[in-house]
């Protein structure tokens, strides 16, 4: 699939203006600078690579072999992509040479399609360009709980960014910032659906029961919040500095109901749209294995079988 996507479709306003607003404080660049000069990319990559397993086509093909297609469809460069030890849930790091890291209980408790949703979320977050804000973020959040060899680096940068108004910026932008990759992941899949499932993953809910899923009674819950609260709550809850815990979990029901709203709109229509029409145009599958192949791809992402071998269009010839 060629790119189809572009950030300007799913950018979130929440997201642009709290950005905006971080852009705006004077701090931020020397932030940036003293961060920069702690944590830096080969040092994350070092740290991936000693301490996580890099998934390929000779490894863990079966997940691989989502990942390259989003990154086709959004016009990105492929990042690593590993697995490592713990809860259901994911992140980007690397700014310039991004890495997303899974993390091996969101294996088990989401479905193939979740899994996918949430790939394409995190692809989202590179093709807006969040990751070297987001990952200060999490410097300021969690840099105790890091540990091994980027531990130290992101104890000192949080210590030198732990400034009272940009701290609150900055955690503000990063809540808004996972609207956009929510809307990302939905685009993506032309369907809301699968994100919406993942964020009840995220909640508890088994993968076990599927059939019991209900949008409705959960989007309830955002309604009985807007009720409980002002009318500024929603905004105050996003932007609030909360204890490290807080800041990497999602707030399910707000971002369900956002992303099931905007998949209403005639904007989410055209993409869909655009979508399909993008599918529907000729396809190259392997031979070896029948995966999707784009036709420059020298080999097939899902088994490694060499391109000019395994790459033949659906009518039947040769590429």
């Amino acid at each position: 699939m060629a790119t189809v996507f572009d950030v300007s479709d799913f950018l979130h306003p929440l997201d642009l203006s709290a950005r905006q607003h971080l852009e705006s404080i004077p701090l931020l660049q020397a932030a940036v600078k003293r961060y920069l000069s702690s944590v830096t990319d080969r040092r994350e990559h070092l740290w991936l690579l000693a301490s996580a397993v890099r998934l390929g086509p000779r490894q863990m093909p079966e997940i691989y072999r989502m990942l390259p297609p989003i990154c086709d469809a959004f016009g990105i460069p492929e990042p690593e992509l590993y697995l490592m030890r713990g809860e259901a849930n994911a992140m980007t790091m690397g700014h310039s040479h991004p890495a997303i890291v899974i993390f091996n209980q969101l294996l088990e408790d989401l479905a193939e399609d979740e899994i996918q949703a949430v790939l394409a979320h995190e692809c989202g977050h590179i093709l807006a360009e969040h990751i070297l804000y987001r990952q200060m973020a999490r410097a300021i959040a969690g840099a105790g709980q890091a540990g091994g060899l980027l531990g130290s680096g992101l104890l000192k940068a949080a210590t030198n960014l732990a400034t009272t108004q940009f701290q609150a910026a900055l955690i503000n932008w990063y809540r808004k910032s996972e609207l956009t990759a929510d809307r990302a992941a939905a685009g993506y899949l032309r369907d809301a659906e699968p994100m919406q499932r993942a964020l009840f993953r995220f909640s508890g809910l088994p993968k076990w029961a599927p059939t019991d899923l209900s949008y409705t009674a959960f989007l309830e819950q955002a309604e009985e919040f807007d009720q409980n609260a002002d009318s500024s709550w929603w905004n105050r809850y996003l932007s609030r500095a909360v204890e490290k815990s807080a800041v990497t979990h999602p707030i399910p029901a707000l971002r369900i109901r956002e992303v099931a709203v905007w998949a209403q709109s005639d904007t989410f229509q055209q993409l869909v749209g655009i979508a399909k029409l993008s599918h529907s145009e000729e396809r190259l599958s392997c031979a070896q294995c029948g995966q999707e192949v784009a036709a420059a791809w020298r080999f097939c992402q899902r088994c490694g079988t060499p391109a000019p071998q395994a790459a033949v269009s659906q009518a039947g010839g040769e590429s």
